[in-house]
């Protein structure tokens, strides 16, 4: 051992001082092939944290004026207003499904071929599933232009500027969510928190408008940042190929993505919307405003998650095509889970004080949502918690990564429904409905360990 340490060492030392004619005249091949490979994993862990740090500090910053905006728009308008406005956006949130799993098959898919050396393959895809969103959007936007006209015969002014902020929003969610399904590269994802910036400033700086627009100034300031971030997505797309319907290739991605879009779509979607159903059902237009606030917030701080997401599952997928190794796929999770899950804790108990004393000074007319508040501060727990789960979805394993799903499904209403007389209508479907993803991460981690043993 000491005699293999004393006759490499010089080796190695002279050949990293060397220059590279030198270390190419004399240093062994295998030596020339390690220093290559060690720069080269430098380099990949630099650009990893670069773009870490930039989608961390775009998502702070998205964040931050989130919240502000929400704030602000919350002391301009009542909880009445802001529930009528939120009456309209629950349509659109059930129909998110008709991407058909576009989205899912993309996000992995682009990295998986990309693992494979296969970039032919992520062409294709990208072109038949850009096809398929911009003819969706413009269908489910023709829909809502008829609701709208439909309300302009009635002469209904807030109906009519309601469904036309619903036909512009589309945009943003079919072709929008199909082309940021895209940025799924390293280097692509400083592009991508530039954009969710720069929309976040353009909805930031449209709450002004709130005291003179009242109701209108709600749907303007969800329509005109979805079309500014639509613009920039498509002017900065990592893959500029052409569309056109290929139905081999658009089919092959939809049997990928189709089985984990349903339960995704269950748990982010249809999740959502039905909690705006139950509450505007139990509480009424005034309870919806309330939890209308308190989902904001739980929108912002979420973003820190999310942003940690983009750029560890690409990753992970490509390591799991590989290697096939799911070990190795949760190892690259396991640190970071438990830091950021660490963080979000304390951002959620120094957010829950924070309330009593911030809300009644500066949003009074939201006073009586403080509590719904702080239950969706521990939302963002859960997400971070929720990390090492994209390691099902870079198995291929929809129906292991749905069953978690399907627990979180049945504890949320059950839970809303036990508690409805002892909180209330808001209050108890945001507490079941945090129980309900409580459960279904907790369902996910027994599937994810099962699988981990089986493979071992």
């Amino acid at each position: 051992m000491t005699g293999v340490a004393r006759g490499k060492g010089p080796l190695v030392l002279n050949s990293l001082q060397a220059g590279p004619g030198e270390l190419a005249a004399g240093a062994p091949e295998n030596l020339k092939r390690r220093l290559l490979n060690a720069r080269d994993r430098i380099s990949r862990s630099r650009q990893t944290v670069r773009s870490v740090l930039a989608l961390i500090s775009g998502n702070v910053a998205t964040s931050i004026l989130a919240a502000l905006g929400g704030l602000l728009a919350a002391r301009f308008l009542g909880p009445q207003e802001t529930g009528s406005f939120r009456v309209f956006t629950i349509p659109l949130t059930y129909l998110i499904f008709l991407h058909l799993g576009t989205w899912d098959g993309l996000w992995r898919q682009i990295p998986f071929y990309l693992g494979k050396e296969m970039p032919e393959e992520v062409d294709r895809l990208a072109s038949a599933a850009g096809a398929f969103n911009l003819c969706v959007s413009v269908v489910v936007s023709g829909g809502f232009l008829c609701l709208a006209a439909c309300r302009a015969a009635r002469h209904d002014l807030p109906g009519v500027f309601g469904w036309l902020s619903q036909a512009l929003f589309c945009w943003g969610v079919f072709y929008g969510g199909y082309l940021s399904s895209t940025f799924r590269t390293l280097r692509h994802f400083v592009a991508l928190a530039r954009i969710q910036v720069a929309q976040a400033l353009c909805a930031f700086a449209l709450v002004f408008s709130l005291p003179l627009l009242g109701f209108y100034g709600l749907c303007a300031r969800l329509a005109l940042p979805s079309l500014l971030a639509v613009s920039l997505y498509h002017r900065h797309r990592p893959l500029g190929v052409r569309y056109r319907f290929d139905w081999p290739t658009l089919g092959a991605l939809i049997r990928v993505g189709l089985p984990f879009s349903f339960w995704g779509n269950l748990y982010t979607s249809v999740w959502a919307a039905t909690e705006s159903a139950l509450v505007l059902s139990l509480g009424g237009v005034k309870s919806l405003g309330l939890f209308a606030v308190a989902a904001v917030m739980r929108s912002a701080l979420n973003s820190l998650p999310a942003a940690i997401w983009q750029v560890v599952t690409p990753r992970v997928v490509t390591a799991f095509a590989r290697d096939g190794s799911v070990r190795n796929a949760n190892a690259r999770t396991l640190w970071v889970t438990a830091g950021l899950t660490g963080c979000m804790v304390l951002v959620a108990c120094a957010g829950s004080l924070l309330l009593k004393a911030v809300v009644p000074c500066c949003i009074p007319k939201y006073v009586a949502g403080i509590a719904v508040m702080q239950v969706c501060l521990w939302f963002p727990v859960v997400e971070a918690s929720f990390l090492p789960i994209n390691t099902l979805f870079a198995a291929g394993r929809p129906w292991l990564y749905g069953r978690g799903v399907i627990a979180g499904v049945v504890v949320f209403p059950v839970a809303s429904y036990l508690l409805l007389p002892v909180l209330g209508g808001g209050l108890a479907v945001a507490v079941g409905s945090l129980l309900g993803r409580a459960a279904r991460t907790a369902a996910a981690y027994l599937d994810l360990a099962s699988l981990a043993r089986s493979e071992q």
